[in-house]
């Protein structure tokens, strides 16, 4: 009766893996959107797109791909992604065929909650895309585990990006922001990119550039937690009321440990690379400063441990710089 039982018990197992393996695995369904689509298509094909990006967002799942195809999209209201892909299932936005598509809000009044693209979910993917003339921030990240790569982000009334309100382990990756402006305060808020205002941990800035804004290149005010930025550009900002530093990393006298390394600030209003009250010990490496009126000012000792400057250059600054910390084969004018 024990071997009867036995093999009775094997088929059935066997029997249950031939089910499992037979089970359908359902392919996440991809979406193009087009200025010339409409919202009553399937989407699901270039032949057949939806209109509007909306449209597409609510359709999409873990990992869907929303395909953007050639030509000006334009919107009047804010694109909210508070859907959740996974790591391994992302849900991307991204061109199509190779196209630049330019996703427009100048239909939009100037005011603060008149953002671009909205990203309050994780796991998202931008890719490949150009963003303008928002009312408010181009793109504004409170999410997780976010990548925003190779696009570029112009002419909006305030920050082009920026990672807020406990945004963590976001990456952003060869991405231009430049020429915002806001004016309702004659450009004292618009920065090319800011990480601020109680972010989360393992946030990162890649192969950036942020040109001729009003405020500052990059702003990381009062972030709460620490930045690392690689092979960045910050050059020609500061309009108007804007504060024109190039690198803002700190203020409101959080204690923030950030990291810069391959930096590069270039003709700035004011300061190239600023401690802006930072109270946390921040290293530069190999970090070049060029035409600003100062190019390196950090003049207080951080409240443990000390800044650290590696391999860091400055050039022709109107003024002379000021640097306190441990200092390695720099080149600066004290």
């Amino acid at each position: 009766m024990k071997r009867v039982f036995s093999i009775l018990m094997t088929c059935v197992m066997l029997a249950s893996l031939v089910l499992i393996s037979e089970v359908p695995v359902i392919a996440a369904t991809n979406y193009y959107v087009s200025p010339s689509g409409s919202d009553s298509n399937v989407g699901t094909s270039s032949s057949k797109p939806y209109k509007t990006l909306a449209k597409a967002v609510s359709s999409a799942s873990a990992g869907s791909t929303i395909y953007m195809m050639s030509g000006t999209h334009s919107y009047s209201s804010t694109v909210k992604l508070s859907k959740n892909g996974t790591s391994s299932s992302r849900i991307k936005i991204t061109n199509y065929s190779g196209s630049t598509p330019v996703i427009d809000f100048s239909a939009m009044p100037e005011n603060t909650s008149n953002r671009g693209l909205q990203i309050s979910g994780s796991y998202w993917t931008i890719s490949g895309l150009k963003i303008q003339e928002a009312g408010d921030n181009g793109i504004y990240i409170t999410g997780n585990n976010n990548i925003v790569q190779n696009c570029e982000i112009t002419k909006c009334h305030d920050t082009g990006l920026q990672l807020s309100n406990g945004a963590s382990n976001n990456q952003i990756i060869s991405v231009t922001s430049t020429y915002h402006y806001d004016n309702a305060t004659n450009g004292e808020n618009a920065d090319g990119f800011a990480a601020k205002l109680n972010i989360g941990p393992g946030n990162t800035f890649t192969d950036c550039k942020a040109y001729y804004n009003s405020d500052d290149g990059f702003d990381f005010y009062q972030a709460g937690n620490a930045v690392k930025v690689y092979k960045s550009e910050a050059s020609y900002n500061g309009r108007g009321d804007g504060n024109g530093q190039g690198f803002k990393v700190g203020g409101n006298f959080t204690a923030d440990k950030h990291y810069l390394e391959n930096c590069t600030a270039i003709g700035n209003k004011a300061r190239g690379f600023d401690q802006n009250n930072n109270t946390g010990a921040v290293t530069l490496v190999n970090c070049t400063g060029t035409k600003n009126k100062v190019n390196f000012y950090f003049p207080k000792a951080p409240s443990s441990g000390s800044h650290s400057f590696t391999g860091c250059i400055s050039n022709s600054g109107s003024s002379k710089d000021v640097v306190v910390g441990k200092i390695t084969k720099c080149s600066f004018n004290q």
